[in-house]
């Protein structure tokens, strides 16, 4: 008896499972993307507050050094980080009060702003003509791509000391080179291409932080249903279907993972 009741609850689940997957996506027709928010990576520093236990952003198990999503409050250990392939890139210019006068994003400038050709530099801080902080923010739409195959859409945003970084990965993607059966060398989509993203602990006379370190993966590391789901973000966002946010709306200066 005992055997039968479970047999036909087995039963029962398979045909759930079949039913679910025939009726998948159903609910989400009248969902957007401007319905939707596109999660940040971002690293937990120090004094991070996704790392205080009284606060509301507090992240479970999670320590210094990082990498989180900023909508699901998923990590990845700062030593063995995340797997993604890089779908598109941009640079945002952003606006932000200084730290003696309470910080606090200010808004972002059109690239073709004139006060972005007007800033002068005060030690390491750009200022623009009204007195704010000019940050340069180098944004990857990256697809990140788990053990499992599942997939996230998240951008990568470098900021600050990150900067190098950004324009490191955008070095080493643009000179890239991958060998075709019959072809010879050629440089692959930027898409189809995966990498890793860690972080490294780095410090200078303003005290230590952790940065992003990234290496390239294999190319057959991802299976080949994310690289076509890359190739279709990378078309989306050409096409303007994917707007890319700041990510800063309510942060203030301090509360950045790039503290310097």
């Amino acid at each position: 008896m005992a055997t039968e009741v479970a047999n036909a609850k087995t039963t029962a689940v398979a045909n759930l499972m079949d039913d679910l997957f025939d009726s998948q996506g159903q609910g989400m027709e009248t969902i957007g993307a401007d319905d939707m928010q596109i999660p940040f990576l971002r690293i937990l520093q120090p004094l991070s507050p996704q790392l205080l236990k009284t606060d509301s952003k507090f992240i479970k198990g999670a320590s210094a050094g990082d990498i989180f999503n900023t909508v699901t409050g998923q990590f990845w250990e700062a030593d063995t980080g995340l797997t993604v392939l890089m779908c598109a890139y941009t640079t945002k210019f952003l606006e932000f009060a200084l730290r003696e006068n309470q910080g606090g994003f200010m808004g972002e400038l059109s690239a073709d702003d004139p006060d972005i050709r007007k800033t002068e530099r005060n030690g390491s801080i750009e200022m623009l003509p009204s007195g704010n902080e000019l940050v340069r923010s180098a944004q990857f739409l990256v697809l990140g791509v788990d053990e499992n195959g599942a997939t996230t859409q998240m951008i990568c945003d470098m900021k600050k000391t990150q900067m190098k970084i950004a324009k490191q990965w955008n070095t080493r993607r643009a000179g890239l080179k991958i060998a075709h059966p019959s072809k010879g060398m050629f440089n692959p989509p930027m898409w189809a291409v995966p990498w890793k993203l860690t972080t490294v602990q780095e410090s200078n006379d303003k005290g230590s932080w952790f940065n992003y370190a990234v290496a390239q993966e294999e190319m057959d590391s991802v299976p080949p249903e994310a690289i076509i789901e890359a190739r279709d973000l990378y078309n989306s966002f050409r096409a303007g279907e994917i707007k890319t946010g700041t990510g800063e709306e309510k942060e203030k200066q301090e509360d950045s993972d790039v503290p310097f």
